[in-house]
């Protein structure tokens, strides 16, 4: 007697990697879900940390004095620009802030450069990096957050021409608050455990 080969026919290799197809078609979004969105999570981590400092920073009776302008009104907090020496350097007007704000991250090098937030400040160890204002906080200091350094696409979200964005605004109030205005920045903060009070409009 011939021994029969048995295998597949090709109608059977289709049916099965249809229904592979079909199953990974459901599965996938599922699995992207659980997967951490990174731009999200670094954004969260660097708002994060300007909310962990700007508190210590204005809840600080040395930094930030509770004093009287001249005109006899009360200063709100991070905008008493006035000189204080903290371990044999001075600090002052507009860019003590910034300056400050340095000294209490982890920043990569020591170098720190305080000439507006068009230019990096600073950058940490994950790479982020921060660009932080010269401000006498007349207004709200907008921080601006580069999630990946000098990488490209280095813009700020728009519908036209930047949809998937490096670059996130983190304003800062004279009192110590920090907010979001940005839509983006506003949704990757909804799901966050971060107050959500602190990203209201």
């Amino acid at each position: 007697m011939k021994n029969k080969m048995s295998a597949f026919s090709l109608g059977e290799v289709l049916v099965t990697l249809a229904i592979v197809g079909i199953i990974a078609s459901l599965i996938l979004p599922a699995i992207n879900q659980i997967q951490p969105d990174k731009q999200k999570m670094l954004f969260k981590k660097a708002y994060t940390n300007v909310e962990r400092v700007v508190t210590e920073l204005v809840n600080d009776a040395y930094l930030y004095p509770e004093a009287t302008k001249d005109d006899g009104s009360a200063y709100q907090g991070l905008d008493n620009t006035t000189a204080i020496t903290l371990n044999d350097k001075s600090y002052s007007g507009a860019t003590k802030f910034c300056q400050l704000f340095a000294m209490k991250m982890n920043t990569i090098d020591g170098d720190v450069t305080c000439n507006g937030n068009q230019t990096p400040s600073f950058r940490t160890n994950d790479s982020i990096e921060y660009r932080i204002p010269n401000s006498s906080f007349a207004t709200d200091a907008e921080i601006i957050i580069d999630i990946n350094g000098d990488k490209a696409p280095n813009c700020a979200y728009n519908a036209t021409n930047c949809k998937t964005p490096d670059r996130y605004s983190i304003f800062v109030q004279p009192d110590g608050g920090v907010k979001v205005k940005g839509a983006m920045e506003k949704e990757f903060l909804k799901s966050s455990s971060v107050s959500r009070e602190k990203s209201r409009k």
